[in-house]
């Protein structure tokens, strides 16, 4: 094959490579809006105002799952959504934690949910950067203090440790129980996925800033990326306890099930509560689907507590 030849037959290889390409990401640009006008004039809302007489507090934690390109036709997100708040309307949470918000997220979930109030800091301060948000019931309590820290050994900075394959955060709030004055801190967090030092030492960060407020009854909820016979929940368990074990009625089963494809892994999403001051009443697993779509490709978990 002379010169000619050889170059005419690359030019083509790369203008098809190119055309695959094109025709790739216009497929999945497409597969991933196709619902976008269902999401951009979605009515649903739920008000928690409606919808707060219960003596118990019902705490949700809810990994939402972040923008991916490979979620694509009924996991996007722009199809998702709806099916998030209808879970949501149907456990009506006093407090809701969640994981893996970007601000498309954030701005859907403002929009929707009534009556709450929330503390958020994204991570890092990249465009599709996460957050680990919490939103509380207004008409239920009072806000005391409020934050976020990053887990490293510099939590007051945006920074990363411990081997920790990206930046984690960890929120909080202190609130004022209004009907009694009663009062409980709140920890929502992401564990590192790749460190399991990273996240041993961010769980002991977080009872290091919880014993700096004082002696309040405490829930740490969140993604931990871990199984209940990892390191990580070990470390845990000997400072709190899983709230699935302390509770009087309670669920069994995983709360990552990558939309359904691992329904019999352990859990790795958890409510960890102090060991007094805190009863827990139930623990559930939200396992709904609707139509056999799943609304996150985690399950969201629930506890009703008093606080003693």
């Amino acid at each position: 094959m002379n010169n000619k030849k050889a170059k005419k037959t690359i030019k083509t290889i790369l203008i098809s490579l190119v055309c695959i390409i094109l025709a790739g990401v216009i497929f999945i640009a497409g597969a991933q809006v196709m619902f976008y006008p269902h999401y951009k004039n979605s009515e649903r809302s739920f008000s928690i105002t409606n919808n707060s007489r219960s003596e118990n507090i019902t705490v949700m934690s809810c990994n939402v799952r972040t923008v991916s390109p490979f979620d694509m036709f009924k996991k996007s997100w722009f199809y998702r959504a709806d099916l998030i708040i209808k879970n949501i309307e149907a456990q009506s949470p006093d407090i809701i934690g969640f994981q893996e918000v970007t601000r498309f997220h954030y701005d859907y979930l403002t929009n929707c949910l009534e009556g709450y109030e929330n503390v958020l800091t994204y991570r890092d301060g990249s465009y599709f950067s996460e957050g680990c948000p919490i939103f509380y019931n207004t008409s239920k309590f009072q806000l005391i203090d409020k934050g976020s820290f990053w887990l490293s050994s510099t939590p007051d900075e945006m920074s990363r440790d411990w081997g920790a394959a990206c930046y984690r955060i960890c929120s909080f709030v202190v609130l004022k129980q209004l009907s009694d004055g009663k009062e409980l801190a709140v920890f929502n967090t992401h564990l590192d996925h790749i460190s399991e030092k990273a996240r041993i030492n961010g769980i002991r960060l977080i009872l290091e800033k919880l014993n700096a407020f004082g002696d309040y009854p405490c829930v740490i909820m969140g993604d931990f990326n871990a199984e209940e016979s990892s390191e990580t929940y070990k470390a845990a368990a000997k400072l709190f306890d899983d709230a699935k074990y302390k509770a009087g009625i309670t669920m069994s089963g995983a709360t990552y099930q990558n939309y359904g494809k691992s329904l019999n892994r352990e859990n790795i999403d958890y409510f960890m509560v102090s060991k007094t001051g805190i009863d827990v009443s139930e623990y559930k697993i939200v396992d709904t689907t609707y139509d056999g779509i799943y609304p996150s490709d985690h399950f969201p978990i629930v506890i009703k507590i008093a606080l003693s």
